[in-house]
């Protein structure tokens, strides 16, 4: 099951392959090879996970991936299993496994690895995705709400706007209600989720699946003598957004939503004004998308609505696990399409 997919400029794609509910077996990471092959990354102890190991040194549950200007391989290991799927003694992150690991594409050579404190991730705190401008990695907390800003030259790390109400997203029903309008799902809808950086790095969005989108100026956020209720009155409302499952940013700060109930992906420019780009029946479950230097748009497919833990009665997914992609336009109704946002300062 593949939720993540990134490229590097050449092209080598990898991908994150979380443990899901019934497909716990997984190397978590892979990567292309030019043949079309596609192997465990990096292909050692790092893919060899297994109840009970600490979890330090190896993937236990990677939530995201994502590849940036210098073409290396971030990946976001949450540390511990889903918990609305496992217990507690697996769900809860033993010390140090929720990290974010930076690998060389070609090697595997782990180049960095991030740990934070629990004053970062309190008991709860899921780090969900990240993106990088400059010296600067900014992360969503999708188990309590939040945003995580680590300076990678000072080594400082500021949690922010923890639990506040434009971290939670809104309540929105699930698409395994039953006549009795009770779900059968298990299934706890993240919070803060999504995450891009305009081209600039002036401007960081996010929302949770359920919407809306926010954004908030970077400046702001990284200045550590402006609080968490002031930052709060600086916050923008973007746009109110169906259930959506991942998203990408262009450099003209376009969102491309993968629309989960409808299986299409919706492009929506900064006037907030949403247009269909593509929609596609084999689109189930998309989620976390990526805009290749070839300005092909990836998304995807995990299908994860037709597992147990969204309430149907036995694992429903299909092989394979499709990754759709779509080559961008110079322009669509109306809009001027841009390349990929890279994190590389302008």
């Amino acid at each position: 099951m593949a939720n993540q997919v990134a490229l590097t400029s050449a092209n080598d794609l990898f991908l994150g392959l979380p443990r899901f509910p019934g497909h716990e077996t997984t190397p978590s990471v892979a990567r292309r090879n030019p043949d079309g092959s596609v192997v465990a990354f990096p292909g050692n102890s790092w893919n060899e996970w297994k109840p009970g190991d600490d979890g330090k040194n190896a993937f236990v549950y990677v939530n995201s991936l994502h590849i940036f200007a210098d073409d290396t391989v971030w990946c976001v290991d949450q540390g511990g299993l889903r918990p609305d799927a496992s217990p507690k003694e697996l769900s809860t992150p033993k010390p140090g496994a929720q990290k974010i690991v930076q690998f060389d594409p070609h090697s595997g050579k782990v180049l960095d690895v991030l740990r934070f404190g629990e004053d970062t991730l309190p008991t709860g705190a899921q780090m969900n995705d990240l993106r990088i401008h400059g010296s600067t990695v900014y992360l969503t907390d999708s188990g309590l709400g939040g945003l995580i800003v680590h300076d990678l030259s000072t080594g400082k790390t500021m949690r922010r706007l923890s639990g506040y109400k434009e971290m939670l997203g809104v309540v929105a029903p699930t698409a395994t209600a039953t006549a009795t309008g009770k779900s059968k799902s298990k299934h706890r809808t993240p919070k803060s989720d999504m995450i891009e950086i305009t081209q600039d790095g002036k401007w960081l969005y996010w929302a949770a699946p359920t919407g809306p989108f926010y954004r908030v100026a970077t400046d702001l956020l990284r200045d550590a003598r402006v609080s968490d209720a002031q930052l709060a009155t600086h916050i923008e409302h973007v746009a109110d957004i169906p259930l959506t499952g991942g998203c990408a940013m262009d450099t003209h700060g376009n969102l491309y939503l993968s629309d989960l109930d409808n299986k299409r992906i919706l492009l929506m420019p900064p006037s907030g004004k949403k247009t269909v780009l593509a929609a596609n029946p084999e689109l189930v479950s998309p989620d976390g998308s990526f805009i290749g230097a070839d300005r092909r748009l990836y998304v995807p497919a995990p299908q994860s609505e037709r597992t147990e833990l969204f309430g149907n009665p036995k694992d429903l997914t299909k092989k394979p696990f499709l990754i759709l992609s779509l080559e961008l336009p110079k322009k669509f109704d109306g809009t001027e399409l841009g390349n990929a946002v890279t994190g590389q300062s302008v």
